[in-house]
């Protein structure tokens, strides 16, 4: 029951109660009061708690050469409350349908080009070229996004792409998170 269908329940019953010449006790309202907000909020089951917020963050460890529609995996797991990011294939899988925000940065090796894209499912979205040589690129994107729909970075282009990451410099990265879950 929508919440204004229900207050005009509660004022309804109260007045026929009070205007009736009816006696109740104080505490019956406040009890109906206390169940109508619990279970507004209980209905909504997209909005996590807090504790279950989706959050991503993940490095590469290790330079690499990207097959031309490769998508990157990035290994090293710094944040990953709900486990919905999956380093094995570096794809991030949402479990609510809602507002959410990502970011990658990629750097090219020394005399190598890199190109790569940010996808959604199968589409195609924002592209970072940082070029040839030790160069970084950084995309940042807000997306709204289905429960179960897919994100990645992959690599574009018709070629082979050359990422590139230091020992513990962490150069490339990914991240993601839920900014607010929609109905």
């Amino acid at each position: 029951m929508k919440l204004t269908q229900t207050l005009f329940l509660v004022v309804t019953v109260c007045h026929v109660i009070l205007v009736e010449g009816c006696t109740f006790k104080c505490s019956l309202v406040e009890d109906i009061l206390e169940k109508m907000f619990k279970s507004r909020g209980s209905d909504n089951c997209s909005n996590p708690k807090p504790n279950e917020i989706p959050a991503f963050s993940a490095s590469l460890t290790n330079s690499k050469v990207l097959g031309a529609t490769e998508i990157v995996k990035f290994d090293k797991v710094w944040t990953n409350n709900g486990n919905d990011y999956d380093p094995n294939t570096g794809i991030f899988q949402a479990p609510f349908k809602g507002v959410y925000q990502f970011s990658f940065t990629v750097m090219s090796s020394s005399g190598k080009n890199l190109f790569v894209y940010l996808w959604q499912n199968d589409t195609r979205l924002v592209s970072v070229y940082p070029g040839t040589g030790y160069n970084e690129g950084t995309a940042n994107m807000v997306l709204n996004l289905k429960k179960d729909d897919r994100v990645y970075v992959k690599c574009g282009g018709s070629g082979q792409g050359y990422i590139y990451t230091g020992k513990d410099y962490w150069y490339s990265m990914f991240s993601g998170y839920l900014i607010h879950a929609t109905i």
